[in-house]
């Protein structure tokens, strides 16, 4: 009989975790991401799941919201992902009033920090990371990939999901760009 055993998006057992002159860059090992849209027609309903479910206000435009069970992130016009709450989880709460999908396995996460994080993020991406405050948040090309930028301390603090297809080549670009500061 076949034993599978499960792995990090680069592939490994335990996920990678590095600090490269002063910026620590770290794997998430498995991250519970799930994308919600609201149905059209559905705003009612779907707020009023949202208030119960989430315990969190939805964020507006280049934002995210959260609490200590979950962060919502805007990606677009009634469109969020998720952090924290599985795609069932959501489906079942949210009913006929929101389109559901399970995103953990279509994204790899790496939590940034360090005081050089500004400047680091600088070289991989357009996004203006040295005005972002805790909680912004924004989908942005990095190193050819479309990703997802949040802050999580205004500075110091971030984490990037990118194509979990692309791991290694976002883990590439980012201990990439921490080396040459």
């Amino acid at each position: 009989m076949i034993r599978l055993e499960p792995t990090t998006a680069l592939g490994n057992k335990t996920p990678y975790d590095e600090t490269i002159g002063g910026i620590r860059i770290a794997e998430i090992a498995a991250p519970v991401l799930a994308s919600l849209a609201m149905r059209q027609g559905k705003a009612t309903g779907f707020r009023r799941a949202a208030t119960g479910t989430l315990k969190t206000a939805l964020p507006g435009a280049g934002k995210s919201s959260g609490n200590a069970a979950c962060r919502v992130i805007w990606m677009g016009p009634d469109q969020y992902l998720v952090e924290g709450m599985t795609g069932a989880e959501l489906g079942a709460a949210f009913g006929a009033h929101a389109a559901v999908t399970d995103q953990g396995d279509a994204w790899a996460g790496f939590d940034i920090s360090g005081a050089e994080c500004v400047a680091m993020l600088e070289r991989l991406s357009s996004a203006d990371s040295r005005r972002m405050a805790a909680g912004d948040a924004t989908r942005t090309p990095m190193h050819h990939m479309h990703c997802v930028l949040v802050c999580r301390e205004a500075g110091t603090g971030f984490t990037v999901y990118g194509p979990r297809s692309a791991a290694a080549s976002l883990h590439h670009a980012l201990t990439a760009a921490a080396a040459s500061l």
